[in-house]
């Protein structure tokens, strides 16, 4: 391909591709994606929307938060009975409320190894920025000087509580 047909103007997500330049040389050239230019947003929309929704329905205590976690990953119950080893009938349970609260640590164990959690994370929401101002990583210095505040709200499911990080 030539250098002018692969170039996008997108700054957000910039990506190196080799395309042939118009001095009919082979070379590096720095571009936007497609992709994100055209259809990031919708997928972050329809990913948080999707999230919500989810969220709404443990909190209602229509799933489970194993239900959250299974179709974020994209998963299928079949896939998640293989990867935990758990059965796939003893799956299709926990993924109501009232049978997960049934469930063993053991199993809990399972299914937050594959989703690559930690336990309490089935037991609870994290909430963080979104913003610019989030930065990637952990500064143990710049921690040291950021006062940080935890709380915790109940939700209608007795299971699971938010929990809220806060910058004094």
């Amino acid at each position: 391909m030539k250098e002018k047909e692969i170039k996008i103007d997108y700054k957000e997500q910039q990506l190196i591709l080799y395309a042939e330049k118009e001095d009919d040389s082979i070379g590096p050239i720095l571009s936007g994606s497609y992709m994100a230019k055209n259809h990031l947003a919708d997928f972050h929309q329809i990913w948080g929307s999707l999230e919500k929704e989810l969220f709404a329905k443990i909190v209602n205590r229509e799933i489970s938060p194993i239900v959250r976690f299974k179709e974020l990953e994209e998963l299928t119950t079949a896939e998640l009975a293989s990867r935990t080893g758990i059965p796939k009938r003893r799956v299709r349970r926990h993924l109501s409320h009232r049978h997960f609260m049934k469930a063993r640590v053991e199993e809990l164990q399972k299914y937050a190894d594959v989703f690559n959690i930690p336990v309490a994370n089935l037991f609870q929401v994290v909430s963080t920025k979104q913003d610019g101002t989030w930065n990637m990583g952990y500064n143990e210095k710049a921690a040291k000087k950021m006062a940080l505040t935890i709380s915790q709200e109940a939700t209608e499911n007795p299971l699971l509580v938010i929990t809220n990080p806060e910058k004094n």
